[in-house]
């Protein structure tokens, strides 16, 4: 697992692996090395330090994954989805344009902490793959103070 990731209990599916040093100066990376092109799953985490706690609810969160596609020239918006998952709350919107058929960019926060994701293809993706992002991310956890 990514040292930048340690305090996470993070499930990948059977094929997944830690690309990240292949881009050192970029976020933890990870792709299915069992589909040829894989999608590129990347993963930031941002920590509560100090000061007011942020107020983000499920609309706040889809917003947030909006914004982020548009200021990135994203492409078409084509879906977007937001619920619970086992870090708190999730949103994630998913854009796509000629080059890179799908882009999913997801923000989860758990009240406090935020994590934010994207998954991108310059292919379209198979359903598997769509699907294990989805269970990898609603599915990450923090770690309790005892490291479980």
């Amino acid at each position: 697992m990514d040292h930048r990731l340690k305090k996470f209990i993070i499930s990948f599916p059977k094929g997944w692996v830690n690309v990240s040093e292949e881009n050192p100066d970029g976020p933890p990376t990870f792709i299915n090395e069992l589909i040829r092109p894989s999608g590129v799953l990347q993963i930031s985490t941002a920590a509560y330090l100090s000061g007011e706690l942020p107020d983000a609810d499920n609309n706040t969160l889809l917003g947030l994954s909006r914004k982020a596609g548009i200021t990135h020239d994203f492409g078409k918006h084509n879906h977007e989805e937001s619920g619970n998952c086992r870090f708190g709350k999730y949103g994630f919107v998913q854009f796509g344009r000629p080059d890179f058929p799908y882009i999913a960019v997801w923000h989860l926060t758990n009240g406090k902490d935020f994590i934010f994701s994207t998954f991108i293809c310059s292919e379209s993706p198979r359903i598997e793959q769509v699907n294990d992002v989805h269970q990898i991310l609603t599915t990450l956890r923090r770690k309790n103070i005892f490291g479980l």
